[in-house]
């Protein structure tokens, strides 16, 4: 055999049917390099083997695969590993796996899994983008504090003329930028030529520059803000204060190079245009005329290159802030236990939404102060053109300015408002998409769906009024100008004062584009005030009380815990209590849900452990038990020190691992589940591996330990991810390891394995403390402590707690009692039993074989037609890219122009193409009354005095001012009616276009909502809630706000440009050619660059998902990032994908202005050859008209770059419509919630009789089933156990019960009805699950247990006395109105169990199938729940999956499930009686830990 570098050897190809001996396998191992520790398992190409249906290895041909390899004492098959499970515990010591992997893998054995085959080709995509990550590493700086000019010394350099481009290609090419390119933005033009050629992938975008990084610019900022705290301390420390220190010096530099860009712009209209004007009605030779010319044209010119060095300056500043506020914000996130008063939702909106609003508060912001700088300037040289009655002109101007003040500070109220109901509804979305297996099984969609569309209702009742008055400053803005211009002409020429073109039309340039840059600073003044909002949301964050350190070291080195009179606290969220107000109608709809996040919530302290005196030594186990809310998990707190000492002291020696009783799980492979980025250690991998029984489990994994596990660990079961934590504690290798109930998820063998070979050998030498509610382990601990309501009850060992009658020896007592009756009654009866199986044995085939008939029709007529799903041969070819074991597939980032169905699918939400074109043609009475306004001005100025005879003492001669016109009375009179319709349009277009705006964004809203929810549950397997979240937050934010106000601007300008072009035509139709060319260099510049543009667009959108996830995973898993240290480790990555998203952020803003310079020269070319026309064509065109076309002309500078601008920018936003209009279109949808012709009768299930015939199921087409031939009756109230180990297939009984996901093949009938053929709300509503995960919602107790009000309070109160809550409850403040906070984590686990069972028992339904819902409970309050399901449900069909094999003892029947596969199912008794089957197996494995005792 060739090495894994050359590939495999022809001569070893063999026949795929020709059987292979194991010993032949082994030799091929035995030729492996050897492997060491650290090594990286290498991808080997070898002659893999698989295996046929006889289960005999056979050849296959060369592929490029992972190849796992066995120890030899642990090479064996799949069946003989199940059957030796039994003599496992008892009959290895765990020093022998250790010997065994040492012997392995000195002999070059890679690993502990029998699998002889694993398929695994490398995904490229994902090795490009690792590379990529590890390039800004190399490329990254530290940022160090300088106090002298060196600190500027890399901006400096940017002032040298022309500069070397960078060495590497991935690197940032404007850090090497000299003058020209920074101003000209030149250095994007490679890339933006590139996209247009080929279009633009990952690889072909730079990395982020080293001085934009995340990490570079987080830690100046945090040096500021300390230094800040330090000076003022936290009650008085601004962070806006903080923040312009940041940007200072770039803020000035900014603020200096605008106000000589105004400067220059000032002086274009107001000198050389005015003189030039002056000149046309003159006799002055020809130079001088071209000297004004030549003046206007480069006054211009070096203003559009001194406005693009702004935006430079301005966009580093910002995308340094922004990156500098998110990456603090996320570390205080690392620093902190829990989120408080905080929601994930509200978290996640920060880190989308205000992320955009920091930006635009640095870019846009600074630009207000051009407002007054132009505002006085245009008054002095008003008066002195005009004299005092140009103040009547200015007056409107003055007045519109508290108007301007007005509206900015009622937008800025309305969208804290509106900011406020969005944080909402993201809250309520993340929420929703976490739980949404629970609301599906539930059949709460549609009332979910409700309270959305309420807060959606609230929020865009908000965003109407905020738009309504953005779009009446929007209209405002190039209305006021020709409003002042009107007024003031007319009061002019009504004085009797002369007008002559020159003046009017200096003026009207001046009121154009200098003072009216006064007033449309307005959407500067709202990203003033929104920046400001955003940075106190982010001032909220970061002043967060962080819990105090107090965890300290013992004060003996063999001590390894100590706690003395220790009493600890946790954060309490309560309601303040708000003025009733007065309603009109008796009912509220608005659920508990969002009043609760409507009202502002206050820390409170809540002591949960008193007066605590503890020591453990080091090396010691530590069982702890108790029953529900006893402070078990919350003492696994305390020694992490997430709670408050509020008194005594807690001291701990060591390292920590840590253990919840909830695994957290990364969006990661199974191996670096594990890992958590410690380097690959081979022995230590395998001993954790084998010591937490996951060798059969990586076997059955796609890609084996490389498989890729969704968010939350959605891919596997809940054993498995429990037994996946435990892994990576035991390779994590601390000194101390908390355990929180580990084994409650696994079924009894399993967990005997772990605690042999994990906590008893593994573990031996280290610290452990072990919360169980299993007391059969109890007994090999050093020391148990019993807990109740917080306190240490007792202390000592086994021995001496049973040698007392306290209350742990009778609960001990009666836990053994109990399972040793359950075993008696077993095999005492088991003989009378087995005559009765063989005679039932045979009446059940001749019924299966009829039923298999029957479902045999009911596949050809269910299942198939009624299946929801894709036709799996596309789906399989859809996913053919899909890398073996990837779960997660990557976003999907469009290619080339947006489809023309994109905005048809906008224009119909909007209300269709009649009511659009009716809102354009508001724009165009708008625009045209204002362009009518300037046309009849100038033919007013045209008429002159009409040829007016004036006589002037004895002299009569023909006047020239035009206020001696006979038809003025008329002039005026038409000129004055024009603001009235001017005014009226703005209203009327502003109220359309913000009606069907918002019309449209809602429609798309509703859509894509309903199809994300109704999509099944392999879309939620599959998809991060970062992506979708991306789509209900920024996205949503995109099409509600920003979309609407870039389209109006957009729309309006168009309009401008052409009623410009139109009168520069009218007036010199020699400008035609020359438009011509212009269009068609116009036309080329967009073609070409607006591809880059959109790309970008399109890199920024995606690269946002990965952030949000990201931030959502590691809020979720604080606890556990910090138990093991690695906040550095998901800080590194969290600005790793930051930079990603800021780099490509930064890029679009760049090209954008890279465009908008070049086509800002475009349009300074139709100033340029207007003014040239009009000095060759002096004398045969009147100057009146002149000056209009060059006012026009000289408007289109700035108007026309930022039209085009506005069109790509557009375009780019249009991206949003379309990635919600592609989940709108392209999500599958479940079946129908009801089918009105096969609804059951309401008292359907009347009995309860469930039959499964040959049921087989697959997650997702590319996956292997999971149920396969699955065929068992159960009759009406009939209580069945479900067994099994672990993935064995017991939950997927529920999941196709609930129909979550199709059958592949087969049918289930309820009281013979196949469930295919029903609605999912008509199934889902009659059925009730206690799942195996608790779920809670924000809200209400009451609200948790009855969302929509459909049971009175003592209905509530006595389901909570059966379920054992009704104490804990009462207790609280509030009661039943006792707030909820996300995720239910002011509950312990195994309260917030019980009270999914209380939902439950209020439900009361005919069949219950219950999911392994007693995992997190003690022993104790076990039996009274089993005493009080048998009484509650008595009348019921139940389905019991559980662990705790002593509760399954009592049901009708135990179903053992194998491998998907139904391997057993009878009575306890009849399967007990037969010592080989698996059954008995189980319980042997169970009881021999037991005995041990």
């Amino acid at each position: 055999m060739e090495s894994p570098d050359n590939g495999p050897s022809e001569s070893n190809e063999a026949p795929e049917s020709d059987p292979v001996d194991c010993s032949e396998e082994m030799s091929v191992f035995e030729e492996s390099p050897l492997i060491t520790n650290s090594e990286e398992m290498p991808v080997l190409e070898e002659l893999p083997l698989i295996k046929n249906s006889d289960q005999e290895p056979t050849l296959k041909s060369p592929v490029k695969t992972v190849r796992i390899k066995l120890p030899p004492t642990c090479l064996q098959t799949s069946q003989e590993m199940k059957s030796d499970q039994e003599s496992l515990d008892n009959d290895c010591d765990p020093g022998d796996i250790d010997q065994d992997i040492d012997d392995a893998l000195d002999e070059g054995y890679m690993g502990m899994e029998c699998t002889l085959e694993r398929g695994f080709s490398l995904n490229e995509s994902s090795i490009a983008r690792d590379m990529r990550m590890e390039r800004y590493s190399e490329v990254a700086i530290k940022y160090k504090k300088g106090s002298d000019m060196s600190r500027y010394r890399q901006a400096l350099k940017h002032l040298i003329p022309v500069r070397k481009p960078p060495k590497e290609k991935d690197e940032m090419p404007l850090d090497r930028t000299g003058i020209y390119g920074f101003i000209s933005y030149s250095w994007i033009t490679s890339l933006m030529w590139k996209a247009y050629k080929t279009g633009l992938k990952e690889d072909d975008v730079p990395i982020c520059s080293k001085y934009d990084m995340c990490a570079y610019n987080t830690d100046r900022l945090e040096m500021l803000w300390n230094e800040e705290i330090k000076k003022m301390g936290k009650d008085s420390a601004s962070f806006h204060r903080v923040v312009l220190r940041f940007i200072k010096t770039r803020l000035i530099v900014g603020i200096l190079i605008f106000i000589f860009t105004l400067t220059l712009g000032f002086i274009g209209p107001t000198i050389f245009m005015r003189y030039l004007i002056t000149w046309l009605s003159s006799e002055e030779p020809l130079t001088t005329g071209l000297i004004w010319t030549v003046g206007l044209v480069l006054s211009e010119f070096v203003r559009i290159l001194m406005f693009g060095l702004v935006w430079s300056v301005n966009y580093r500043t910002g995308i340094r802030l922004r990156a500098a506020c998110l990456g603090l914000m996320y570390k205080k996130l690392m620093r902190m236990s829990t989120l408080g008063s905080k929601s994930i939702g509200e978290v996640i909106n920060l880190f989308a939404n205000d992320a955009q609003r920091i930006y635009d508060y640095v870019v846009l912001g600074p630009l207000i102060i051009g407002g007054p700088f132009v505002a006085v300037g245009g008054v002095v040289y008003i008066l002195w053109l005009l004299g005092p009655w140009a103040l009547f002109g200015m007056l409107t101007f003055l007045l519109f300015y508290p108007f301007q003040y007005g509206i900015s500070r009622l937008t800025s109220y309305l969208r804290r408002r509106t900011v406020t109901v969005t944080d909402e509804r993201v809250c309520k979305m993340n929420e929703l998409l976490s739980c949404v297996k629970l609301i599906k099984m539930y059949a709460w969609e549609k009332s979910f769906a409700s309270s959305i569309a309420e807060i959606r209702s609230r929020e865009r009742s908000l965003l109407e009024k905020s738009a309504y008055v953005q779009s009446i400053s929007l209209a405002m803005a190039p209305t006021v100008p020709v409003l002042a211009a009107i007024i003031t002409f007319l009061a002019h020429i009504g004085a009797g004062y002369n007008l002559t073109a020159a003046q009017a039309y200096s003026l009207l340039m001046t009121f154009n584009n200098v003072v009216r840059s006064g007033f449309t600073y307005t959407p500067y003044i709202v990203c003033l005030l929104e920046g400001h909002i955003s940075l106190f949301r982010i001032k909220g964050i970061l002043l967060m009380e962080e819990i105090s350190p107090y965890i300290g070291k013992p004060r003996w080195k063999s001590t390894a815990i100590s706690m003395e009179g220790a009493t600890l606290a946790w954060d309490a969220v309560s309601l303040q209590k708000r003025k009733k107000k007065k309603k009109k109608s008796k009912k509220d709809d608005t659920s508990p849900a969002h009043k609760l996040l409507a009202n502002s919530s206050v820390q409170e302290h809540t002591d949960v452990l008193f007066n605590i005196d503890l020591k453990v030594k080091k090396g010691e186990l530590l069982g702890v038990c108790g029953g529900v809310g006893a402070g078990k998990s919350s003492l696994v707190s305390a020694l992490l020190g997430h709670m408050r000492l509020q008194s005594g002291s807690v001291s701990v020696q060591g390292s920590v691992a840590y253990v919840g009783q909830q695994p957290w799980i990364l969006n990661a492979t199974f191996r670096d589940n594990i890992l958590l980025d410690e380097p690959f250690d081979a022995k230590r991998y395998y001993r954790a591996i084998h010591a937490c029984n996951l060798s059969q489990d990586i076997g059955a994994l796609p890609a084996g330990d490389f498989t890729e596990i969704g968010e939350r660990g959605i891919n596997l079961s809940g054993g498995q991810k429990q037994r996946l934590s435990l892994a990576r504690a035991l390779y994590a290798n601390k000194d101390l390891y908390l355990l929180d109930d580990p084994l409650s998820a696994v079924d009894a063998h399993v967990g005997s394995h772990i605690f042999q070979w994990l906590i008893k050998g593994a573990l031996k030498d280290k610290t452990t403390i072990f919360v169980t509610h299993q007391l059969q382990y109890l007994p090999q601990c050093d020391r148990i402590l019993y807990l109740r309501e917080g306190q240490i009850a007792e202390l000592g060992t086994h021995l001496e707690l049973m040698k007392e009658t306290e209350e742990y020896a009778n609960l001990y007592r009666q836990h053994m009692e109990s399972m040793a009756e359950e075993d008696k009654k077993s095999h005492k009866s088991a003989e009378r039993d087995i005559t009765a199986v063989k005679e039932k044995d045979s009446e059940s085939t001749i019924r299966t074989r009829q039923d298999s008939i029957r479902s045999n029709d009911s596949l050809q007529n269910g299942v198939h037609h009624n299946s929801p799903e894709k036709n799996p041969e596309k789906e399989e070819k859809k996913d053919q890219s899909k890398v073996p074991g990837q779960l997660i597939a990557d976003e999907k980032m469009e290619k080339g122009d947006i489809p023309l169905a994109i905005y048809h699918i906008y224009i119909k939400a909007a209300g269709g193409y009649i009511v659009s074109t009716l809102v354009i043609l508001t724009f165009v009475l708008n625009v045209g009354s204002t362009a009518f306004s300037s046309w009849w001005l100038s033919l007013w100025l045209s008429e002159g005095s009409g040829n007016t005879s004036v006589t002037v003492g004895n002299e009569t001669y023909i006047s020239e001012n035009i206020a001696d016109n006979p038809k003025q009375h008329f002039y005026q009179t038409v000129y004055a009616c024009l603001i009235f319709a001017i005014l009226g349009t703005s209203l009327l277009r502003g109220f359309a276009f913000m009606k069907t705006t918002l019309l449209a964004s809602s429609r798309m809203h509703d859509q894509v909502f309903v199809k994300v929810f109704r999509s099944p549950m392999s879309f939620f397997d599959t998809t991060p809630i970062g992506r979708i979240i991306n789509i209900f937050s920024r996205d949503m934010d995109e099409i509600d706000v920003r979309l609407p106000m870039t389209l109006e601007t957009f729309v309006q300008n168009i309009w401008l440009i052409m009623s410009s072009l139109v009168f520069v035509c009218m007036v010199f139709p020699h400008f035609l050619p020359i438009l011509v060319v212009l269009a068609i260099m116009f036309a080329f510049i967009r073609k070409v660059f607006r591809v880059g543009i959109r790309d970008f667009k399109r890199m920024e959108n995606v690269s946002r998902s990965p952030v949000y996830s990201h931030v959502s995973t590691t809020v979720n898993g604080l606890a556990t990032i910090n138990a093991y240290g690695k906040q550095a480790m998901f800080t590194r990555k969290f600005m790793l994908l930051f930079d990603e998203n800021s780099c490509v952020f930064f890029l679009f803003n760049c090209a954008m202005r890279w465009l908008a310079i070049r086509l800002d020269i475009l349009a300074l070319l139709v100033t340029a050859c207007t003014a040239f026309l009009s000095l060759l064509l002096r004398g045969y065109v009147d100057a009146a008209f002149a000056g209009l076309a060059l006012a026009y002309a000289a408007q289109l500078s700035g108007i026309f770059q930022f039209t085009v601008r506005l069109s790509t920018e557009t375009e780019a936003r249009f991206t949003s419509v379309q990635r919600i209009s592609n989940y709108a279109k392209g999500l599958v949808s479940e079946a129908p919630s009801i089918i009105e012709s096969k609804q059951p009768d309401k008292a359907w299930p009347k009995y309860g009789r469930i039959s499964f015939r040959k049921v087989q199921m697959k997650y997702r087409p590319e996956t292997p089933l999971v149920l396969n031939d699955v065929t068992f009756d159960i009759d009406s109230m009939e209580n069945i156990g479900v067994v099994g180990r672990t993935g064995s297939g017991k939950s997927s009984l529920g999941v196709v019960l609930f129909r979550l996901v199709e059958l592949t093949g087969g049918s289930i009938r309820i009281d013979s009805i196949n469930i295919s053929t029903l609605g999912l709300e008509d199934l889902r509503s009659r059925l009730s699950i206690i799942p195996q995960d608790p779920v809670l919602f924000i809200g209400t107790v009451r609200y948790n247990l009855d969302p929509f009000d459909n049971h009175s309070d003592e209905k509530i109160w006595s389901a909570l006395e059966q379920t054992h809550m009704k104490e804990r409850i009462s207790n609280l403040d509030l009661k039943l109105n006792a707030p909820v906070i996300e995720n239910g984590e002011n509950f312990s686990v195994g309260e917030r169990q019980l009270l999914c069972m209380a939902r439950a028992l209020l439900r009361n339904s005919k069949i219950l199938f219950l999911d392994e819902a007693t995992a997190a409970i003690d022993t104790e309050t076990d039996v009274k729940i089993q005493k009080t399901l048998k009484e509650a449900f008595k009348s019921c069909t139940m389905i019991t999956i559980a662990h705790r094999l002593n509760t399954v003892m009592s049901c009708s029947r135990v179903l053992v499930m194998d491998s998907g596969r139904v391997a057993e199912f009878d009575t306890p008794k009849v399967l007990l009686s037969n010592p080989s089957s698996l059954f008995s197996k189980m319980v042997a494995a169970a009881d021999s830990s037991w005995e041990k005792q």
